[in-house]
């Protein structure tokens, strides 16, 4: 039982950190960071 329990406290730990860049990457696109794939508009495109 001590097995299962490690491996539900790391998957939740993965799962947790996965969700935290989600929201990361998600906020910075809504606040116009990022690149969108037009780099007629993107302003870190060279």
């Amino acid at each position: 039982m001590p097995a299962i329990l490690g491996n539900i406290i790391v998957i939740a730990v993965l799962v947790a950190a996965v969700a935290l860049a989600v929201r990361s990457v998600w906020k910075s696109h809504k606040s116009g960071g990022g690149c969108n794939g037009d780099c007629g508009n993107c302003r870190g495109c060279h």
